[in-house]
């Protein structure tokens, strides 16, 4: 049995991390919706890219980078309005502007102040674009310790259909927790989804019975429906079942092995970030 206190989530203290984009904004706006129904605290981090090593320079050497002075001073402002925005709701908000650190700062500013959820914005794109807009997303996706909710730019709040994709088996009952709490925040329906394909086909019955003990656990407030659906693989199969019930979200559990959850090499949430239109709520099994 893996560590329970890794999957349960209460989501009182939420990071954003932000690049002030469009899909940032928008995630950090489901955030705070989010903190308002969780009565959550409220970080936003934003990461700044710097010529030279920022920290170490005194304020008269800061004066030869006046486009990176003009940066910071955005980033400063933009981070402002962030909190304001939270505080206004009546939340307790920080910001935090890190210099000359990589995408893995994301994953120390975690554990170091002990968030429970991360939501951030990923563009999501086709090609050569992919593999550079979607990079911190799939960063935190891969490593988080912490459930990860995805935002793309027209991403809907509250969420009223999440699709949870799920070998169904034992490993997943207590993380599923998570997903049936984040589904009580809105009283969202959620259906629970088995894809069946060719290479790992599993019949009916049993697909069922695994099914059956999640189905319990469903929240009060919305329906709970069980789906098989038989696709060609599994991000496909998921896809289009989650257009066929008009979900807001989907739901994984990522187990960062071969099987259900990866696909040619590459993990499914992973492609799902970049492909899907709705929100993804990833929640790592290995951590």
């Amino acid at each position: 049995m893996w560590p329970l206190k890794i999957y349960y989530i209460h989501m009182k203290n939420i990071l954003v991390p932000t690049d002030f984009s469009e899909t940032a904004n928008r995630a950090a706006d489901i955030a705070i919706a989010i903190a308002e129904k969780s009565g959550a605290e409220i970080h936003f981090l934003h990461l700044q890219i710097t010529p030279v090593q920022w920290v170490k320079l005194n304020k008269e050497k800061e004066q030869r980078f006046p486009e990176t002075l003009k940066e910071i001073g955005h980033a400063k402002s933009e981070l402002n309005k962030l909190v304001k925005k939270a505080e206004n709701k009546g939340l307790k908000a920080e910001q935090f502007l890190v210099f000359d650190v990589g995408r893995e700062e994301i994953l120390k500013h975690i554990p170091f102040h002990h968030h429970d959820f991360v939501v951030m914005g990923s563009h999501g794109a086709s090609g050569a674009k992919e593999l550079f807009v979607g990079s911190n997303a799939q960063k935190v996706l891969r490593d988080a310790t912490v459930p990860v909710l995805i935002i793309k730019e027209k991403s809907k709040w509250p969420v009223k259909n999440v699709v949870f994709a799920s070998n169904f088996e034992e490993d997943v009952k207590e993380p599923f927790k998570t997903v049936v709490k984040f589904a009580d925040l809105n009283e969202s329906n959620i259906h629970l989804l088995y894809v069946n394909v060719p290479f790992s086909f599993e019949e009916t019955d049993r697909s069922l019975e695994k099914m059956h003990d999640f189905h319990e656990t469903c929240p009060r407030g919305g329906t709970c429906t069980t789906n098989i659906y038989n696709s060609l693989n599994e991000e496909r199969g998921i896809l289009k079942f989650s257009e066929s019930v008009n979900a807001d979200l989907i739901a994984l559990t990522t187990h960062g092995r071969s099987g259900f959850f990866n696909l040619i090499g590459k993990s499914i949430t992973e492609n799902l970030a970049n492909h899907a239109d709705i929100p993804i709520l990833s929640i790592n099994l290995n951590r």
